[in-house]
């Protein structure tokens, strides 16, 4: 582990303008220089720094990803008060990363802690955690327009949705706390199946509407053109897929997309620690994934090693988080059939047989949309846990 801000700050540092110090070497390009500096900052008790720091293990950045080493800077930025720290810091307790379980009530706490504090992306997810029900409309209203008057450009969206009504109370805190429900706790529907081998299910309503635009608002920003492994083993833009997408990693998945993963992983039967992180798909007009399938070519020499070091994509899940498109469906071309979701409605299905060989009849496509976009989530589950193996 990187050593962490724990040590006695040296005599007469002036942590702020190492900080700035800092910030003009990141802007000149010179990362590791800027590490050096953000390092003796974190020492001389800057906060911000302890959060830089944090985020740059997270990534790599100057240094190789050494995760336990941002979640004990983070933890310290935290219990010294820093609001930002806390909201990640309780992501990384979210998402399994900062102990041995994942606390929820830990992560609960941090973020009433950064909410209270003004951080609003805690005001935000604190607000989507509570279920939309009249009871909670007022309090869910409070939490958005709070956010939105703070400047939070996800919470000015949601704001713009809801009815108009009366002027929003004080926050009550531990009211809050009180009316909040994981996604990953509420019962699953009922599956419907669609197909018996292989296996494709449907499970209307996995997600909520709220939930649905929670998640395309939060990966808008992160969009790029799709890529397929090329004949290098390589990630390349290729024209069998020319939609968008935008994968929620460790710093993008906040404590409420870490538990709509855990309710994703759970519908799929799959433990959660097997998934590649969940993914955002748009499709514009005329975009589409040609068929395609989503298992690992066992027998193709670029894509060998990945096999060998993450395991099998051994089942795929399917969210569609709008439905004002049209056309757009999913299709299995080698079973004549075409299947197609209302919002939050999911689709879920085995890339494998059950003695584990690869199933050629999964080959699918992403049809294009004739009018509209088509925003969908996608997750992959592989055959072993996939921390530390990714990449």
């Amino acid at each position: 582990m990187s050593t962490t801000s724990g040590s006695i700050a040296p005599r007469g540092v002036d942590a702020v303008h190492l900080f700035d110090q800092a910030q003009a070497r990141t802007r000149a390009g010179d990362a590791p220089g800027a590490r050096s500096l953000l390092e003796l900052s974190a020492q001389a008790g800057h906060q911000a720094a302890l959060l830089q720091l944090g985020i740059w293990d997270l990534v790599g950045l100057a240094a190789p990803v050494d995760v336990p080493a941002a979640v004990a800077r983070l933890r310290e930025a935290a219990t010294r008060g820093h609001a930002p720290a806390m909201t990640l810091s309780a992501q990384l307790v979210a998402a399994g990363v900062a102990g041995p379980a994942r606390d929820f009530t830990d992560v609960l706490g941090w973020l009433l802690q950064a909410a209270q504090a003004g951080e609003t992306r805690a005001t935000v997810q604190l607000a989507m955690l509570i279920p939309v029900l009249p009871e909670h409309a007022p309090v869910r209203a409070a939490l958005l327009r709070s956010a939105a008057a703070a400047g939070d450009s996800i919470a000015r969206m949601l704001v713009d949705r809801l009815p108009l009504s009366p002027p929003s109370p004080s926050i009550d805190w531990e009211d809050v706390r009180v009316r909040v429900a994981w996604p990953h706790e509420r019962a699953l529907p009922l599956a419907q199946t669609r197909w018996a081998q292989p296996r494709i299910v449907a499970l209307p309503g996995l997600l909520s509407a709220d939930e649905c635009t929670y998640m395309a608002l939060k990966g808008l920003p992160m969009l790029r053109q799709a890529r397929v492994i090329g004949r290098d083993g390589q990630p390349t833009v290729d024209p069998i897929r020319s939609n968008d997408t935008a994968k929620f990693g460790l710093l993008e998945a906040d404590a409420v997309v870490q538990s709509l993963d855990l309710r994703v992983s759970a519908a799929l039967g799959h433990p959660a620690e097997n998934g590649e992180g969940l993914a955002l798909l748009r499709y514009q007009v005329g975009q589409q994934y040609l068929p395609h399938c989503d298992w690992i070519d066992p027998t193709r020499e670029a894509t060998r090693a990945d096999l060998e070091r993450r395991g099998q994509r051994v089942a795929t899940g399917i969210v569609y988080l709008n439905d004002s498109f049209e056309g757009g469906a999913t299709e299995f071309p080698e079973l004549g059939l075409m299947v197609r979701g209302g919002v939050g409605d999911a689709f879920l299905w085995d890339n494998v047989l059950p003695s584990g060989a690869v199933d050629p009849l999964t080959r699918h496509a992403g049809l294009p949309p004739t009018q509209g976009v088509k925003f969908l989530l996608s997750k992959w589950m592989r055959d072993r846990p996939q921390w530390g193996r990714d990449g």
